[in-house]
């Protein structure tokens, strides 16, 4: 399996953070992660687990609010961030290769939120099935001009774009590797709102699940949202600020 024919493919999720220990208490106490620190050399990293599948990292915020990053694979890390740059995208961390890791950087887009391309040293295989109920299920750019969003994100990751009428909901946009759907691009809510990216993590009690969320210092950003055949849904931020969603699949 190459990584060229998973690129767009949603690989990692890294929440950075001003309170590791914080953090690590939260989200172990809402969905049951695990957390253990690695070696990398310069720093140590925090590898969030459920069961015995990693789903995610964390590590301390070195600029910026604290904030969940969204890893997409790509062929060449510095094509995607030159592809990115004539786009209008600022590099906000330059291309780096970490040992048996892979390569990455990160880019900031007006439209398409901040992400970061990634070449993993090994592609992991593609997921089959459901996904394990306490790891990410969807990702969503929320964003203030889907259209230049989708543009910026089409022409780096390579994705095919495919709008759905979600009635009252407006307009969604679907981003495929081929018939397989990536991601998805909504308009943000709040017209001030910077555009950013949201990882939905899959709960089987979406009530108790916003309840724990809240009594654990969480707060409430997008109230209980049902979607016609798909499930329910909500947003919350953690004691840091970093948002994230919760989805209970229909």
């Amino acid at each position: 399996m190459t990584i060229n024919n998973q690129s767009g493919r949603i690989i990692w999720h890294e929440l950075l953070t001003t309170d590791v220990e914080g953090a690590k208490g939260f989200y172990g106490e809402l969905f049951g992660w695990k957390s253990r620190a690695v070696d990398m050399g310069a720093m140590k990293y925090t590898l969030l687990s459920i069961g015995d599948k990693d789903i995610g990292g964390l590590m301390q915020a070195q600029k910026g609010s604290p904030r969940w990053l969204t890893y997409a694979a790509v062929g060449d890390v510095d094509a995607a961030v030159k592809a990115a740059k004539s786009e209008g995208a600022s590099v906000e961390f330059d291309a780096v290769t970490v040992p048996t890791v892979g390569r990455f950087a990160t880019v900031k887009h007006a439209a398409g939120g901040e992400i970061a391309p990634m070449t993993p040293e090994k592609a992991a295989p593609e997921l089959e099935g459901a996904p394990v109920v306490g790891s990410f299920c969807w990702d969503e750019l929320v964003s203030q001009d889907p259209a230049t969003a989708s543009k910026f994100l089409t022409k780096v990751f390579g994705y095919v774009a495919e709008e759905k009428d979600m009635g009252p909901m407006g307009t969604y946009t679907v981003l495929k590797r081929g018939e397989k759907q990536a991601a998805g691009i909504m308009k943000a809510m709040q017209p001030k709102a910077q555009s950013a990216w949201l990882g939905y993590v899959l709960v089987t009690d979406l009530d108790a699940s916003h309840k724990k969320a809240q009594k654990l210092g969480g707060t409430e950003i997008v109230p209980e949202i049902s979607v016609p055949n798909l499930g329910r849904f909500t947003v919350v931020a953690d004691k840091q600020g970093a948002m994230i969603g919760l989805f209970q699949g229909a």
